[in-house]
């Protein structure tokens, strides 16, 4: 059977040749690489040279309240898909908030968006645009390049919003927005909260939104295909808080206009449960949810499955979230760099380790027979026998480190 043409009736990307999307050039962009990089830069050398607990720990709470209030309400939920409603300062905040986050301007960020979405409906569109040209070059080119289309089709933004003034100003400035949140760090504990709270939270926030990009348009459970779409969403469910709940992509294909993106009682989403919260004192209103859009005749329910490219993600977040599993486990390394002296220095003198040279990597293996590998085994071990703050330091970058090793494993394919 043919598969349906996408319901194109309203989308603010008004082309008239679907082939606009097609036909382009990736081009290096020194404004948006040189600000990726230096930031980078920054967050790696003066993270190391001026690395304070308390400068981490606003890294950790200041990235948590722009992802959550800004990316994900503000900007996603709410400027791009309107799904909720609330008083106009509080948008106003929400708006600025997704802004510290590092990405764009509210006007530019959400005509990438509306590209994007219009070229993923597609029955194809350009590689830039779905995350289908590799891992290393996607990531090369979503950090540090732009696409240049030869035709560009025009996109007609609300005059609500291209001509609101608070918007346009952000728009113009928002790179600059960084600046008066960086005088205030300085001026509360010195240049390792400006380190901290400013460059690695703007470096976190760019690289995830990409890792999690890619991800999400290539890998991951589906519970609907769009079909006739040159791209589809997956769910990427170990970053779940993570990201706020923007993790759950294919829910977000399926129904791009829900103000909640974990549909199910397992799908966390933090975004929805802050969208609850303020629903409860009166501050937002008009949550729309799946049943409330348009039926999408393109969009087809799929059978349970989950892939076993994931198996090893589901495992480490068994592991971390229940501690139970965690007694008893042994450390397995193959000895090459470390002896039982340097392991037990590393780790702690408590730590179960056994040395089998046969071993290819670092292993993590539970009495019920769960295992993990590499990095995440390290930090994994690392929550049974260190210390307070290194078990916190390694409970909050288990994700990361589950993250990378499964882009390990995928290139590895």
């Amino acid at each position: 059977m043919e598969a349906p043409v996408p319901n194109l009736d309203w989308h603010r990307v008004q082309a008239v040749d679907h082939r606009s999307v097609l036909e382009g050039e990736v081009r290096l962009s020194p404004s948006l690489s040189l600000w990726f990089t230096a930031n980078a830069m920054v967050a790696l050398v003066g993270g190391v040279l001026l690395f304070r607990w308390s400068a981490l720990l606003l890294f950790i709470v200041a990235t948590g309240i722009v992802l959550l209030f800004g990316h994900s309400l503000g900007s996603h939920r709410k400027l791009i898909h309107d799904s909720f409603q609330c008083p106009r300062w509080l948008e106003y905040t929400l708006v600025y908030l997704g802004v510290q986050v590092g990405l764009a301007g509210p006007i530019g960020l959400l005509k990438q968006h509306e590209l994007r979405d219009y070229a993923q409906r597609l029955p194809d569109c350009h590689p830039f645009l779905r995350h289908g040209s590799g891992f290393w070059t996607d990531a090369w080119w979503q950090l540090h390049c732009e696409l240049t289309l030869s035709n560009p089709p025009p996109i007609r933004v609300e005059e609500a919003i291209a001509s609101n003034r608070f918007y346009r100003l952000l728009e113009r400035t928002w790179m600059w927005q960084q600046l008066p949140i960086a005088v205030i760090f300085h001026a509360w504990g010195g240049w390792s909260f400006v380190v901290y709270g400013v460059c690695a939270r703007v470096t976190a926030g760019i690289f995830g939104h990409w890792l999690i990009g890619y991800f999400a348009h290539n890998h991951g459970p589906m519970h609907h295909e769009v079909r006739g779409a040159a791209v589809q969403g997956h769910n990427v469910p170990w970053t779940s808080l993570l990201t706020m709940g923007e993790c759950w992509h294919n829910n977000h294909h399926a129904f791009p206009g829900s103000a909640r993106l974990g549909l199910r009682s397992n799908e966390w989403d933090p975004g929805w449960w802050m969208l609850q919260a303020l629903r409860s004192v009166r501050l937002v209103w008009s949550l729309r949810l799946p049943a409330d859009l348009a039926h999408r005749p393109e969009l087809v329910a799929l059978p349970e499955r989950q892939p076993k490219r994931f198996s090893r993600m589901i495992e480490a977040l068994r592991i971390l979230t229940r501690p139970a599993t965690r007694e008893g486990a042994t450390l397995v390394w193959p000895g090459r760099t470390l002896g039982l002296t340097g392991m037990r220095r590393l780790l702690g003198p408590g730590v179960h380790a056994t040395l089998d040279r046969s071993q290819p990597r670092l292993g993590f293996r539970t009495r019920d027979g769960r295992s993990q590998f590499g990095l995440p085994a390290l930090c994994l071990a690392m929550l049974n026998h260190r210390g307070p703050c290194a078990r916190m330091v390694a409970f909050l970058i288990v994700p990361v480190a589950v993250a990378i090793e499964c882009g390990r494993d995928h290139l590895a394919m």
